[in-house]
């Protein structure tokens, strides 16, 4: 039996400026949006992957009828070409740097974590 990962789902509250914060920054695009429900079961999400691919997808989720979970409760981890490049983009679309771009030669890897406008974090990561 084949096993494969095929989404994330991200809680956020402005599920319009995420869209566009991540769509922006990784090259994504929506491929579906699922509105639905009423009262405290209404939601609103939106499904994201690169262009002429099936997955894996990442999934913001908006529930605007129920408390927002604290951010930090996942970390989204993504490979990117350029790592200044990306880090630069992701502050000009309203992200902070948390940890500024470090090397770590033990794994072949250069890396940082940024928190997204709502404050979800996300490793990129580029190989050295």
């Amino acid at each position: 039996m084949s096993k494969n990962f095929v989404f994330t789902k991200l809680n956020v509250g402005d599920v319009d400026r995420l869209e566009k914060f991540y769509c922006a920054l990784f090259g994504m695009e929506v491929t579906a949006r699922v509105q639905q429900g009423e009262g405290e079961a209404e939601m609103d999400e939106r499904i994201l992957a690169k262009p002429g691919t099936r997955g894996p997808q990442l999934i913001l989720i908006a529930y605007p009828n129920r408390p927002l979970p604290a951010p930090g409760e996942t970390v989204l981890g993504l490979m990117v070409d350029n790592l200044d490049k990306s880090v630069a983009q992701a502050q000009e679309l309203g992200a902070s740097v948390l940890v500024p771009i470090t090397e770590v030669p033990e794994h072949g890897l250069r890396l940082a974590f940024v928190a997204d406008p709502e404050g979800h974090v996300t490793e990129l990561l580029q190989p050295l």
